[in-house]
């Protein structure tokens, strides 16, 4: 599940044109599990940290998936076999005059089955390895946050497994005055006193619920150095 943080941003009292806001992250995951399971695997050691190349962070148990794609795979190659019988005789049958049209017709509907059969037996694999493969989970260009779940462990539909953060982009969330909204055109915006290429990702168009005489202003970055951003730090962002 998607959750954006919860932002605070207040009206400095500087003057008019000038407000604080929180250094934060693009965004903010919180991931469950949609199938249960035992936890066979956690990447503990990844906690807290960024993850640049693919990694596997959590796998749980698939044992009931492997037996079951197994069987299903066993039932694929009679299937394939029962339906190459079933053409090669509807064939056969099609071709001889002797032969009443009930009997051809009961042919050609055994091969039809056959053939539906088959699908359904392909659609049950694909099913299968798709829920297979949501027991294993992955990590990429993301920074890992917390991990809520050890080895060994059950895992029930809807638990949270780990939270992740994306730090590609540095966030600001502004609620801006209406008075003030003339100010994001034609102005230069300062972060600390110092001229910024933060850009306008999103501009509210209705004032927000909670803050009910201002509007909400996301500005983002994306070419900055990760090794100097503190998250949370409280900065003020001017408008001249």
């Amino acid at each position: 599940m998607k959750i954006t943080f919860t932002l605070f941003c207040l009206v400095s009292i500087i003057n008019a044109s000038t407000y604080l806001a929180k250094i934060e992250p693009y965004d903010f995951y919180q991931i469950k599990s949609s199938l249960s399971g035992i936890v066979t695997f956690v990447n503990k050691k990844s906690e807290f940290s960024f993850i640049k190349q693919k990694l596997m962070l959590i796998h749980l148990d698939t044992k009931h998936e492997d037996i079951f794609l197994e069987n299903l795979e066993h039932s694929l190659k009679v299937q394939m076999e029962i339906q190459n019988i079933h053409q090669q005789n509807f064939k056969k049958k099609s071709k001889v005059k002797h032969i009443s049209e009930y009997e051809k017709s009961q042919e050609k509907l055994l091969l039809l089955n056959s053939k539906q059969t088959l699908l359904n037996i392909k659609k049950d694999i694909k099913k299968s390895t798709y829920q297979k493969d949501k027991k294993t989970f992955f990590v990429e260009n993301l920074y890992v946050n917390e991990i809520f779940v050890n080895k060994s462990e059950f895992v029930d539909v809807g638990d949270l497994l780990y939270e992740l953060y994306d730090i590609s982009k540095i966030k600001l969330t502004l609620f801006m005055k209406a008075e003030d909204m003339s100010l994001l055109k034609n102005t230069t915006l300062y972060v600390n006193n110092i001229k910024n290429d933060f850009t306008i990702e999103k501009v509210a168009k209705v004032r927000d619920m909670k803050r009910v005489s201002t509007y909400k202003v996301i500005l983002i970055k994306s070419n900055f150095d990760r090794k100097n951003i503190e998250f949370g730090q409280i900065v003020t962002v001017e408008f001249k």
